[in-house]
């Protein structure tokens, strides 16, 4: 039996529904590491204003002892430095998006926390069951990345997450925003997006678990290694 357009259009609307309403586990850590990356531009941020004015306040008082006495004018000087100061130090760092074209030259240990970056950013212009598998995406990154720094870059590995996550995956959102404003968000243009970041997920996931058993074949061939050499020896 085949399903009528409205009730097509209408299961479409309550899937947007409750992919914008119910958090996922997936975005919720998402956005804890979000708040975690911003808390830390903060304190980057207070850091440098503290040091500013205490540099202005020394600087003032090294002038005030060695020079010449600083008076009302140099004090309201000082105060407008410290001001000026804190203004300029608390946008500093600021914090700016990747660029898609320098993901692929990006060093393989920083790639997935720079392409989740480069995601956070686009994630806004997505549909929301798109957006949840962004969330997922970004969640399986985050689990590869501890693998990543530990591969060595000459690897196959190395290079099937190199296209991966730096190139093809970026460049999956990236049709998606580039198809015209009229058409992006019709259902056949969700669902190809959607399609492209499952298949992008399944493969990060083969990806992690390709380098895991790489992983336990290494310590199985460490384990075979010791019993040879000493499993023998008695006491």
């Amino acid at each position: 039996m085949s399903i009528s357009p409205e009730t097509r259009e209408a299961l479409a609307r309550y899937e947007e529904w409750v992919a914008r309403t119910v958090k996922s586990p997936d975005a919720i850590a998402v956005q804890a590491r979000r708040v975690g990356r911003s808390a830390r531009s903060v304190g980057r941020r207070l850091r440098n204003m503290v040091f500013g004015v205490f540099a202005v306040i020394l600087a003032a008082f090294l002038y005030g002892n060695l020079v010449a006495p600083l008076g009302f004018l140099g004090m309201m000087l000082t105060m407008m430095a410290a001001l000026v100061a804190i203004v300029v130090l608390a946008s500093w760092p600021g914090e700016r998006e990747p660029k898609l074209e320098t993901l692929p030259d990006t060093p393989l240990p920083a790639l997935p926390a720079q392409v989740e970056e480069w995601l956070s950013h686009q994630q806004r212009a997505l549909p929301a069951p798109a957006s949840r598998d962004v969330d997922r995406i970004m969640a399986q990154l985050d689990r590869l990345a501890p693998e990543l720094k530990m591969l060595d870059p000459a690897s196959t590995e190395a290079d099937d997450a190199r296209r991966l996550i730096g190139d093809h995956l970026p460049r999956l959102v990236r049709s998606y925003a580039e198809v015209p404003a009229s058409h992006r968000a019709t259902p056949e243009a969700t669902a190809h997006l959607r399609e492209g970041l499952q298949v992008v997920g399944s493969e990060i996931e083969r990806l992690t678990t390709d380098i895991a058993r790489e992983r336990l074949r290494a310590l199985e061939t460490e384990g075979r290694f010791l019993e040879s050499r000493y499993g023998g020896k008695k006491e």
